[in-house]
């Protein structure tokens, strides 16, 4: 994931048109345009960013009647990230280097800037995801298996096993089946709330939703109707649903998900 494609957009000026312009012309501005940062560049390169901490500084100091051009030769350039940077190495280069955000560069050509809390937040993400279907991933169903233990609400449970995945991966290729879990994902996702829960665990999908045992089972219901004769690169996929509700129909969610796994074992 390079991290051009995480960054905001920024306010920046050409050197040539403001060198001469004060720093309190410069705050000014900032405030009339409603933007924390103001990046100065050089032919389109980032040299020098004033910032909420800089403008205490020029006050402090007494510094507004400074020429900005002035200003910035007194002063350190700033870091950059280049566009093609991993998200995870930028997010440790920021750390590193206790940088709240920093400008990003392609081409020798400022295109925007990149945040820690921004890059802190999709890392979380990323760490719940699963990278090909965009459903969260075993770890995370494990979590909030065992967070809701520590709750009292109905909860309906669905699994969903597409079958011979290894069988298609050894004769058509892993691309192949990789766009069945693609598209059995979105059926899936549009046949259930946006509240809901979706996961894949290798050929396993799994929902939590908080419904009664009623809802949960047409769920259930809605969902194998629509993988009925279900096809994908021109092969038809069998799948295998399963589905239960706590405490309705099982006592606890543990041994709500063992009975549904076993369930899913057996049919093999």
């Amino acid at each position: 994931m390079k991290i051009e494609n995480f960054i905001d957009p920024v306010y920046k000026e050409e050197i040539s048109k403001i060198a001469d312009k004060t720093l309190e012309e410069i705050i000014k501005d900032m405030k009339y345009r409603k933007i924390d940062r103001f990046y100065i560049t050089k032919e389109n390169y980032p040299i020098y960013v004033i910032n909420h901490l800089e403008i205490i500084d020029i006050f402090l100091n007494n510094k507004l009647f400074l020429p900005l051009e002035e200003y910035i030769n007194d002063n350190v350039n700033i870091k950059v990230v280049e566009s093609e940077r991993h998200i995870i190495d930028t997010y440790n280069f920021l750390r590193k280097n206790r940088m709240e955000y920093a400008p990003v560069v392609k081409n020798n050509q400022l295109i925007g800037e990149v945040s820690f809390a921004t890059l802190s937040l999709k890392i979380s993400f990323i760490a719940i995801k699963d990278p090909l279907t965009a459903t969260y991933n075993q770890k995370y169903f494990n979590v909030l298996i065992e967070e809701y233990n520590e709750i009292s609400r109905e909860l309906g449970i669905i699994m969903i096993k597409v079958e011979n995945l290894s069988i298609y991966e050894s004769i058509y290729g892993i691309d192949v089946v990789n766009r069945i879990l693609i598209k059995i994902a979105n059926l899936i996702r549009n046949s259930i709330r946006d509240v809901d829960f979706l996961f894949r665990n290798d050929d396993t999908f799994k929902i939590l939703t908080f419904n009664n045992a009623e809802i949960t089972m047409k769920i259930k219901e809605r969902i194998e109707n629509r993988l009925k004769n279900f096809k994908s690169c021109e092969l038809t996929v069998q799948t295998k649903v399963v589905g239960t509700q706590v405490p309705e129909i099982s006592p606890n969610i543990i041994l709500a998900v063992e009975e549904l796994e076993k369930k899913l074992i057996e049919w093999n």
